[in-house]
C-alpha cells in the first residue's frame, strides 16, 4: 500500500459516469456478488420478459438472462458508447435476436411489453447513492407488472465506528483520474465520499448495525425516497479512539433462500467501505453507546440522495451528491492541499 500504510483512499465513484474499462473488468470477476446475481437471475429468467437496467459494458445478466431461457430481455444504458459496447457483447454471445440493448435513461425508455423480471445493479457503495430508489420507482410504475421479480430483493447501508488514528490513509495514486471524472461530472471540486480500501473490519470497534434497508418486492410498498434511520453503537474495545464511522453495502440478490453478499468481507470488488471521518477522534470506552441517525434526502437532480450521518452530539457528517464545500473536513484538506 502506499506510504507502507495497510489503508489506502479512493473516490465513491458509482454515483457518476466515471467507469472505464479497468472498472468493468471488475464486474466481470466471478466474486461473491457474481455468484449472487447469476444463481438469482437463473432461478427468475426462465420462460420471462426480463429487463435489465444499467446493463453496462459487458450486457452481463441481460446475456445471463437469455442463457437462463428468458423470453426476451430488454438491457437499457444511459451511455450511448457503453450501450454500443452492450449491443456488441450481445453480437457476440449470438443473443441480438433475444436480447434488444436499449440506449438512453430507464426513466426516459418505454418498452413494448411489461417486464416480469427486472434485475440492476444500480447499487452504491452507499446502498442507496447510485438512484436506486428513483430509478426502480419509476421502473416499477412503468416498466414491470405487478408481480415483478427484483433482482436485488433488498439493499442495505450498514454503520460501525473505526479507530483508524494510527494510519495515514494516503489517496490512492491510481484513482486520480477518476478523481478529476467526479469532479467534472459534478460540476466542481467538493467534498466527495471517500473509499477505505485495506483491512477494513480490523479498524472497527463497536457493534455493527443497519442504518438504511431498503426492501424491492411486489408484496411490498415502494421504497420511500427519503428516510431517517436509526440505530445505537456501543464501543466493543477496552480504550480507543473513534475516528470516524465506516458504512457499507449488503445486498440480498433473492428473497429467500440466496447469496447475500456483504461488502465488508471483501469478497467482492463492486462496493467497498467508506470512510466517514470526524474532525477530531474521540475518546471512547468498552460499553460507551451512541445514537446515530442516517438521514437520506433526494437531490435536486431527483434521482441521487445526499446524505447526513448524526453520531450522538458528535459534529455531523454531511456528503452531498454534488455541490456543497471543498476541503471543508480536515481529511480532506490534508488529501486536496491548496
Amino acid at each position: 500500500m502506499t506510504n507502507g500504510s495497510p489503508y489506502l483512499l479512493f473516490p465513491s465513484m458509482g454515483e457518476y459516469p466515471a467507469y472505464d474499462d479497468r472498472v468493468y473488468d471488475a464486474f466481470d470477476a466471478a466474486d461473491d456478488r457474481h455468484r449472487a446475481y447469476r444463481d438469482a437471475v437463473r432461478a427468475a429468467a426462465h420462460g420471462r420478459v426480463v429487463v435489465d437496467i444499467g446493463t453496462g459494458r459487458d450486457a452481463l445478466w441481460a446475456v445471463e438472462a437469455a442463457h437462463a431461457g428468458a423470453r426476451h430481455v430488454y438491457a437499457i444504458e444511459a451511455d450511448r458508447s457503453t450501450a454500443d459496447r452492450a449491443a456488441d457483447a450481445v453480437a457476440m454471445a449470438g443473443l441480438s435476436d433475444r436480447v434488444t440493448v436499449l440506449p438512453g435513461l430507464s426513466t426516459e425508455t418505454t418498452l413494448p411489453v411489461r417486464a416480469e423480471v427486472c434485475v440492476s445493479e444500480i447499487v452504491g457503495n452507499i446502498a442507496s447513492a447510485e438512484g436506486a430508489i428513483a430509478v426502480l420507482n419509476d421502473a416499477r410504475a412503468r416498466l414491470c407488472t405487478q408481480d415483478c421479480v427484483w433482482i436485488p430483493f433488498r439493499i442495505q447501508t450498514w454503520a460501525a465506528a473505526v479507530d483508524l488514528t494510527e494510519h495515514d490513509l494516503p489517496l490512492a495514486d491510481e484513482t486520480r483520474p477518476y478523481l478529476h471524472r467526479v469532479f467534472e461530472a459534478a460540476g466542481a471540486p467538493f467534498d466527495l465520499r471517500l473509499c477505505l480500501g485495506g483491512p477494513a473490519a480490523d479498524a472497527i470497534i463497536s457493534t455493527m448495525v443497519p442504518v438504511e434497508s431498503i426492501v424491492f418486492a411486489a408484496d411490498d410498498p415502494p421504497p420511500a425516497p427519503d428516510e431517517l434511520g436509526t440505530a445505537d453503537l456501543r464501543i466493543g474495545v477496552g480504550t480507543a479512539l473513534m475516528s470516524g464511522i465506516l458504512l457499507w453495502t449488503r445486498v440480498a440478490a433473492e428473497s429467500r433462500g440466496g447469496r447475500e453478499v456483504d461488502a465488508l468481507s471483501g469478497g467482492t470488488r463492486a462496493w467497498a467501505p467508506i470512510y466517514a471521518p470526524f474532525p477530531e477522534p474521540v475518546p471512547v470506552s468498552c460499553g460507551d453507546h451512541f445514537p446515530v441517525s442516517f438521514d437520506r434526502r433526494t437531490s435536486d437532480d431527483g434521482v441521487h440522495p445526499d446524505y447526513e450521518l448524526q453520531v450522538g452530539e458528535l459534529e455531523t457528517w454531511r456528503s452531498p451528491h454534488h455541490g456543497g464545500p471543498f476541503r471543508a473536513t480536515p481529511l480532506h484538506r490534508r488529501l486536496f492541499p491548496a
